[in-house]
C-alpha cells in the first residue's frame, strides 16, 4: 500500500475525521482489503486518536502467547461508501428511529427503509445512531457463539477492535461459559463490564443484554423476519450501576452468503427510555455532566465511527476463528 502524509491525507483522499484526532480513510488495496472484510472498495483505517494507538501497543503484549494471537489484526478496514455516508453529516430526522416500542417493531418490518448507517441527535439530546452490515461467510450461530466466548478474556474482546477494546468481563462467567446452557441463559441477565475507547474517551458500561421482547420487539414478528441471534441491552455507566441512559440494538439474521446484522443505539435521556427500571434517574446525571446538544453530536459521530470499525473488522475475522474455537 502506498505510504501519504498526513497533509496529503487530508488534502489528496477521502476522510472521515474522528474527533479531535480524526479516522482518516485511504483505500486499501484489493488484496489488503479482502484478508479483512471482502468488498469490492474498502479503504483503510490510517489514522487512529493517541489514546488508540497507546491502547493497541498495550494490546499488543497483552496479546502474545494467546491461542488466538494470530486473530489480533490492527489492520482494519471499512467499506469506503460507509465512510463517505458519516462525511456528510447528520441523518434527517425523517430517517431516525425513537427507542419507543411502535418504533423497535418498525425497525423489523420488511417494509422499513433508512440509510445503513447513520447518526444524529434527536430530542432531548439524545444521540443516535444506526448501522447494517453484511458479514459474508458468516452465520447468526457464529454471532451468538461470539457472545458467549468473547467475554472470558479481555484478551479476546480485544481482537474485535485491537486499538480500542480495554477490558471487559461478566458478572457470571461460569455461566456465560456453561455450554449445557441455551444462549439465552448464558447471556441474559448476567451484566457485562466493558471498557473500550470511543474516539479518544474512555468509557466503562455496564451492558445488561436481554430477551428483545422485554425491550419492546413483538416476539412473533421478530421471529418471521427471520432474526434469530440477538445482542442487545439496556446500558448505563459502571459507576453508577443503579442508572440507564442507553439501549442498545443488535440483532442479526442468516441471508444468502452470509448473516445481516442490525444496530441501533441510543444515548441520553429520551422520555422513550422511562419504561425501563433507572432510566428516570438518567436525566439529572446527564445534566449533572454538562449533557448538551453539542457534547451529544460529537459522541454520536464517535460512537457512529466505532461501531462501523469494530463490526466490519468482526465480520473479517468471525468464520475463521469460529471454525478454529467454536466448533465441537
Amino acid at each position: 500500500m502506498t505510504s501519504f502524509g498526513r497533509r496529503n491525507l487530508l488534502k489528496g483522499i477521502p476522510a472521515l475525521a474522528a474527533g479531535a484526532a480524526g479516522a482518516t480513510m485511504i483505500k486499501a488495496s484489493p488484496t489488503e482489503a479482502a484478508d479483512a472484510v471482502p468488498a469490492l472498495d474498502n479503504s483503510a483505517v490510517t489514522y487512529l486518536p493517541v489514546a488508540a494507538q497507546k491502547q493497541l501497543i498495550a494490546n499488543t503484549q497483552l496479546l502474545k502467547g494467546k491461542s488466538y494471537e494470530t486473530f489480533f489484526n490492527p489492520h482494519l478496514v471499512v467499506p469506503t461508501n460507509d465512510a463517505r455516508a458519516l462525511q456528510i453529516g447528520p441523518l434527517d430526522k425523517a430517517d431516525c428511529l425513537t427507542p419507543s416500542v411502535a418504533d423497535l417493531n418498525r425497525l423489523i418490518d420488511p417494509a422499513y427503509k433508512t440509510p445503513k448507517q447513520g447518526y444524529a441527535v434527536l430530542d432531548g439530546s439524545t444521540v443516535y445512531v444506526q448501522n447494517s452490515l453484511f458479514f459474508p461467510r458468516a452465520t447468526a450461530e457464529m454471532f451468538r457463539w461470539w457472545f458467549t466466548w468473547h467475554p472470558i478474556e479481555k484478551e479476546r474482546y480485544m481482537l474485535w477492535f485491537p486499538h480500542a477494546h480495554i477490558e471487559n468481563s461478566v458478572k457470571d462467567p461460569a455461566r456465560l461459559a456453561n455450554k449445557s446452557l441455551s444462549y439465552e441463559d448464558r447471556l441474559y441477565d448476567n451484566p457485562n463490564y466493558v471498557k473500550e475507547l470511543v474516539g479518544p474517551q474512555a468509557m466503562e458500561l455496564l451492558i445488561r443484554f436481554t430477551d428483545p421482547a422485554k425491550l419492546g420487539f413483538d416476539a412473533s414478528a421478530f421471529k418471521r423476519a427471520g432474526f434469530t441471534a440477538n445482542a442487545s441491552g439496556i446500558v448505563g455507566p459502571a459507576q453508577a450501576p443503579d442508572v440507564i441512559n442507553s439501549m442498545m440494538i443488535h440483532i442479526a439474521r442468516d441471508v444468502e452468503g452470509g448473516m445481516e446484522l442490525v444496530s441501533r443505539y441510543w444515548i441520553g435521556s429520551h422520555p422513550e427510555m422511562r419504561r425501563f427500571a433507572g432510566a428516570e434517574k438518567a436525566a439529572a446525571m446527564m445534566a449533572h455532566v454538562g449533557w448538551n446538544d453539542q457534547l451529544a453530536e460529537m459522541t454520536a459521530y464517535e460512537l457512529a465511527v466505532h461501531d462501523m470499525i469494530e463490526f466490519n473488522h468482526l465480520a473479517g475475522i468471525l468464520p475463521a476463528l469460529f471454525a478454529q474455537f467454536g466448533e465441537g
